[in-house]
Parts: C-alpha cells; sequence; structure tokens
C-alpha cells in the first residue's frame, strides 16, 4: 500500500426544520485524500485499515482541525458499505429540540406544518455510513433512543407507528474525552461502550512533523488547480517557517494558510514571508490595526465584541462549540456572527 496516496420540537421552530437540517449536509472537503507520512499517522491508519473491514464502532478522536472526518470517509470507502452515502451531521450544530428528528426523521401530520414525511439522517444513510460528530453534544435524553437504534438496526421516525430498518454504519468523532463525560454523567457509559469498540486518535499536526510540508504541498497543488495557475513551489525557508509553526488550528489552519498565501502571491516560488500564519494575525497590532479600518461595524460595542470573538476562538483552538460556551453564546449565534466577520474580512481561526 502506497500511504502517500492514502494520502422534543418546540411549535415555533418546527416550521424552519426542513432547510436547518438539510444544511446540516456538510460540503464536500477539499481534501478528498489522507496525508500520511509519519509514522503516528501511519499507525492511525493500519487500524482504520482493519476496522473498515468490519461493522464494529469505531470512536474518532482528536482535536479540532486534525481531519477527524477524513479519517471517517476513508474508513467508509475501504468498507462494504462503500457502494452507499457518506452522511456527516455534526451533532453540536443541532438545537437540542430538532436533534430527534434531524436524525430520526418524522411522519406527515407528526407535529404542525409537517406536510410531508421527512427522512432523517440515519434513512439517508442506508446501506452507507453515518458520522456523528461531536458525538458528545448529543442531548442525555436522547442517548437511550441513539444507543437502542445501534443495538437493533432500527428506528422510529417522530410521529410514525411502524419501525423502519436500516442498515447503516456508524462512526462517532468528538474533540473531548468521552471518558471524563461518562463519569460526570454526561454521557451514557453503554452507549460509550458500543461506540469505543475500535478507538482511532489523529494527533495534531504539531505532533506528526513529516505531515506537514507533503500536507502544505498537497494544498498547493489543489488551491492551485482551482484558481488555474502553475503550483509554486516551497522554498527551504518557507518549509522552515511551516515546520516551526505550532499549528494550534491543525489542518484546518494550515488549508486556511496556503488558500491565503496563493491569493497574496502570484510568484511561482513561496517564500518565508510570503507565508501568513494565523499566530501572526493575531498579533496584538495587527489586529488592533485590522479592527481600526473596518467601518462596517455599527459601533465600538461591535468591535470589541468582534475582538473578543477572536481571542476566545484563538484561546479555544479553533473550537466553535468551546468558543460559544465561554462566551455564553448558542453554537447557532455564534456561527452567525463568524460568518459577518467573515464577511467583512476577517480570517477566523
Amino acid at each position: 500500500m502506497s500511504h502517500r496516496g492514502l494520502r422534543g420540537f418546540s411549535v415555533g421552530t418546527k416550521i424552519a426544520y426542513t432547510n436547518i437540517a438539510d444544511k446540516e449536509q456538510r460540503q464536500e472537503p477539499l481534501m478528498k485524500t489522507i496525508i500520511a507520512e509519519d509514522p503516528r499517522s501511519l499507525a492511525s491508519l493500519e487500524v482504520a485499515r482493519r476496522a473498515a473491514k468490519s461493522n464494529a464502532g469505531v470512536l474518532i478522536t482528536g482535536e479540532t482541525g486534525v481531519g477527524k472526518e477524513i479519517m471517517a470517509r476513508y474508513i467508509h470507502s475501504h468498507s462494504p458499505f462503500a457502494a452507499g452515502p457518506f452522511v456527516s451531521v455534526n451533532c453540536a450544530a443541532m438545537p437540542d429540540n430538532m436533534v430527534e428528528a434531524i436524525l430520526f426523521g418524522y411522519e406527515k401530520g407528526a407535529f404542525t406544518n409537517a406536510y410531508s414525511t421527512h427522512i432523517g439522517k440515519f434513512e439517508q444513510a442506508q446501506d452507507g455510513t453515518l458520522l456523528l460528530d461531536e458525538i458528545s453534544e448529543i442531548p442525555l435524553t436522547l442517548q437511550a433512543k441513539l444507543l437502542r437504534a445501534l443495538q437493533e438496526k432500527e428506528i422510529e421516525r417522530l410521529g410514525g407507528k411502524k419501525i423502519v430498518n436500516v442498515n447503516t454504519r456508524i462512526i462517532a468523532a468528538t474533540n473531548r474525552n468521552l471518558a471524563q463525560q461518562v463519569a460526570s454523567g454526561c454521557f451514557r457509559k453503554d452507549l460509550y461502550y458500543r461506540l469505543n469498540v475500535v478507538p482511532i486518535h489523529c494527533a495534531t499536526l504539531k505532533e506528526r512533523p513529516m505531515d506537514i510540508i507533503p500536507l502544505a504541498e498537497y494544498f498547493i497543488t489543489e488551491y492551485a488547480k482551482s484558481f488555474g495557475r502553475k503550483s509554486p513551489i516551497l522554498t527551504t525557508n518557507a518549509k522552515k517557517k511551516l515546520l516551526n509553526s505550532n499549528w494550534p488550528g491543525n489542518i484546518r489552519e494550515m488549508e486556511n494558510v496556503i488558500q491565503r498565501t496563493l491569493i497574496m502571491t502570484d510568484s511561482d516560488l513561496i517564500d518565508e514571508e510570503n507565508i501568513i500564519l494565523c499566530e501572526d494575525i493575531f498579533e496584538q497590532p495587527v489586529l488592533n490595526n485590522a479592527l481600526s479600518h473596518l467601518n462596517k461595524f455599527n459601533s465600538k460595542l461591535d468591535a470589541n465584541e468582534a475582538k473578543l470573538i477572536l481571542d476566545v476562538l484563538k484561546e479555544s483552538q479553533g473550537s466553535r462549540s468551546i468558543a460559544a460556551k465561554k462566551l455564553n453564546k448558542s453554537p447557532r449565534t455564534l456561527r452567525y456572527k463568524i460568518s459577518k466577520l467573515r464577511s467583512i474580512g476577517l480570517t477566523i481561526p
């Protein structure tokens, strides 16, 4: 094998369910292959290869941005379910009162404005794979129903009276310590053991340095292709800068850095000064200068809130769920504010 080539509902929200549920289906990621050159990556990949052959529960752990979804896609594509769909749902992004309907679907007439039957994520992934990302965010009240679905291979839609059999492989992913969640009573022990038959840990980018340059070169090639230009080459000094970075945002940060670099330079060579790392952006003078020129803020209060959000995101290493809790905001509100900050030109970790 060439590893480099592997390289319950409230009435007010019911009407909005269909649009929100559809948006939960993520866009195809730019990175469609695993870049594995470092021994730690190769070890995790070997576990994934073996796990793919079975229908056993897989729990993928690791910090935000380390490539957990890419690992899940690898397992799917090398499994007996490869011919079926791959469906990914972010459990942290689903409103608590809509989780059950999004996962299990609902029948016509189940609630006001339920004018037709809507199948949930389990059925959408029929004969394929369902990735439950940020599984720790599933409400405790719904975990028993999820466990039953995993054990019995059957579900009931909201408002339904019949059992729906599902042949769906489940992969779970989290950036939190589920064992600690179990100990604190926030996660069911039986569900934890059901999911954690084969644990796979994705190391941080800093912990697998031999992947850094291959990843950078992969993103350079892909973004150059999308921009319709020749792929520039990294100089020795540029490679040293990439290798010496801490990469708190992991692979996701790497992708952003390379995309930014290709946007800002037209040269056939990428040198050290062309690479603007997120840690450079968050230096206080740079951030203050950026905010001072953003006349699109309605008030000084808005600008201060923007700075606070950026600071907390940096402290949370880009984790939206962690940042939302620190800011005492709902994940949806935080995503909306991040979208506004992006629209006025700020780079978000």
